[in-house]
């Protein structure tokens, strides 16, 4: 009686790679247990490849998702040292789990290689490139450096608002405006002294720091009684929700994205009115880590006078604009041109651009274009307060 995997054998014999690849003939011929996740990912035919921002810019075998599974599994397996130059690829991802949209088995390839930079970190052998971000977030607790002293600030409340790294550096008009629509909507916001969520030492691997900036931004979270907890970042939101829990790291009150919040709250504010058209960005955590990929669309639409309109990749397909799992960092080239790629799909419909990610906004911005965070676009509707 054939096994389960004889065809798979037969195909590759023809193939003349299970000589070569002594791991997939142990693995056929029964002498390992049945493909783990990494080894699934590692022998698919790239099915995910044409949604990977990286693998359609990039256009590397090396780089693409079942690539990047394949050098993982060889690292592990023995079959390639763990080394610089060979766990270089393992870098070159976004983390948008847009292959996890597309696999049969929901795969993230983030997350499945993912271990591999984890021993790498412990080994020595990550990219170079990483250890300035790394230092800012051991000795600042901020990607950037050093926090700015010109964001705003309020003691007292029961929403807890937290900004985040690119908010607190970059936007903090938009911080303002974000806690004026927490009180439009009948709440009282607060902050604290915020950390990083942790998130970039997470992506990287390096699970000591990451665990350190995660308990301390838990414990700020969960001792200053807020009843509620909203971030503009989907990425902290993300971290705060998902990644918190895989790790036993506990956030007691409940947390949303400024766009979660927003929608659930709408009914509350006055007439919105806006003339204006404008294209949606759906930022990578917020449609396809949160789950909500049309939420920015649905917002929107409460707006009278607005026009809105969507690019072809939206919603769980959206196009990461480049800046995810520090790529910017490990390869600002390749960065660069995948924002270049998403931003000409963006301006073919509209020539402003509404998203919810300060990251994205921050990335579009430098590229040239006009990008407007969903909160501003629902203050000026609320009629400038200013």
């Amino acid at each position: 009686m054939h096994g389960k995997w004889d065809w798979l054998k037969d195909e590759l014999r023809g193939w003349k790679l299970l000589k070569a690849s002594p791991i997939l003939l142990r693995y056929l011929s029964g002498k390992v247990r049945g493909p783990d996740d990494l080894m699934k990912c590692a022998l698919c035919p790239n099915m995910c490849r044409h949604a990977c921002p990286v693998s359609i810019v990039d256009g590397k075998e090396t780089t693409s998702p079942a690539g990047k599974a394949r050098i993982a599994l060889f690292i592990r397996e023995g079959f390639l040292e763990l080394s610089e130059e060979n766990i270089e690829p393992l870098y070159i991802c976004l983390s948008c789990n847009a292959c996890s949209v597309w696999c049969p088995f929901g795969f993230s390839v983030a997350d499945l290689i993912r271990p591999m930079k984890e021993e790498a970190m412990i080994k020595g052998v990550t990219p170079k490139s990483i250890v300035s971000v790394l230092e800012n977030l051991k000795k600042y607790e901020d990607v950037y450096g050093e926090k700015p002293k010109n964001v705003p600030k309020k003691e007292k409340g029961e929403v807890l608002y937290l900004m985040g790294c690119t908010i607190m550096h970059y936007y903090p008009r938009t911080a303002e405006r974000t806690m004026a629509i927490i009180e439009a909507l009948g709440y009282n916001p607060f902050t604290i002294d915020e950390g990083c969520c942790g998130l970039p030492a997470y992506g990287v691997g390096d699970m000591s720091l990451f665990k350190e900036l995660a308990r301390k931004q838990a414990e700020r979270i969960n001792s200053s009684n807020a009843s509620l907890v909203v971030t503009s970042c989907p990425s902290c939101a993300y971290a705060y929700r998902v990644v918190y829990e895989r790790y036993g790291i506990k956030i007691n009150p409940r947390v949303l994205h400024i766009s979660e919040f927003i929608l659930e709250n709408i009914d509350r504010l006055p007439t919105l009115k806006l003339e204006d058209k404008l294209v949606v960005h759906d930022p990578c955590r917020l449609a396809i880590g949160l789950e909500r990929p049309d939420i920015i669309k649905n917002i929107l639409s409460k707006v009278q006078g607005l026009e809105v309109l969507v690019p072809r990749r939206h919603g769980k397909e959206t196009f990461c604009c480049g800046s995810g799992g520090m790529l910017s960092v490990v390869d600002g080239d390749l960065s660069r041109r995948i924002g270049e790629d998403r931003l000409k799909e963006l301006i073919e419909e509209a020539e402003r651009i509404v998203t919810a990610c300060p990251t994205c906004r921050k990335t579009f911005e430098d590229l040239g274009a006009e990008v407007l965070d969903i909160v501003d676009v629902i203050y000026a509707a609320m009629g400038d307060r200013s």
